[in-house]
């Protein structure tokens, strides 16, 4: 998603169609968007700031997006996609749900590990970007609420029933864990952070013994 992968057109007849060379720039738009609010916040960035990070014109933007707002809502969700993609392969691999969850797990922050700059749109400035991309981090969060239900399957008929929130309460510390990790500029370390998310996700389902122990297979 860096911008460097992304290099200008080629100048003169480069033989691409119209509609590809505004794909291209809007690939590139939104990557540069990524880069520039990794390095300035949501807050202080400007178009110029996005339109430099991706070698565009301010024209060439305007022609894409209306302003920064809707430019973040369309990388937040290119972004979200990958992700739930990623999830979907991982937990393929697996054939009982706590390691689906665990797999999961490590692929998304194996995910925001390798792209610092999509980490810290997604996990840090998302939060203070404004209601609009608030309501659609939130959004993102709470679908994966019926992936983490499928673990009171797991839970014996004779068990204490869970509360309504416990799924809402397991994706806030997953969030907040993650979220505190990019802000301390350590995104390359979230894996580390496997063996908590797994106790996390699997306590109240699984029991504190059966949580832990799996914890300690994936870190």
């Amino acid at each position: 998603m860096a911008t460097e992968e992304l290099g200008p057109l080629p100048a003169g007849r480069h033989g691409f169609s119209r509609e590809q060379v505004a794909h291209n720039q809007r690939e590139r738009l939104i990557a540069g968007l990524a880069t520039a609010v990794a390095e300035h916040g949501y807050n202080a960035v400007t178009i110029t700031h996005i339109t430099k990070a991706a070698h565009v014109s301010r024209r060439v933007f305007y022609a894409n997006f209306d302003g920064k707002e809707e430019c973040f809502l369309a990388a937040f969700e290119v972004v979200a996609d990958h992700v739930r993609e990623l999830g979907i392969e991982a937990a393929a691999g697996e054939s009982d749900w706590p390691h689906q969850a665990i797999a999961v797990a490590r692929a998304v922050l194996e995910f925001f590990a390798s792209e610092p700059d999509l980490a810290r749109l997604c996990l840090v400035e998302s939060t203070s970007a404004g209601p609009a991309v608030a309501a659609r981090y939130r959004a993102a969060v709470d679908a994966a609420e019926p992936f983490l239900a499928k673990g009171r399957e797991e839970r014996s008929a004779s068990d204490r029933k869970l509360p309504d929130s416990t799924e809402e309460t397991i994706l806030g510390a997953l969030a907040s864990l993650a979220s505190r990790k990019v802000a301390a500029g350590e995104a390359e370390r979230l894996p580390d952070l496997l063996p908590d998310f797994a106790e996390f996700i699997l306590a109240p389902y699984l029991g504190a013994d059966e949580a832990a122990s799996l914890s300690r297979e994936a870190a």
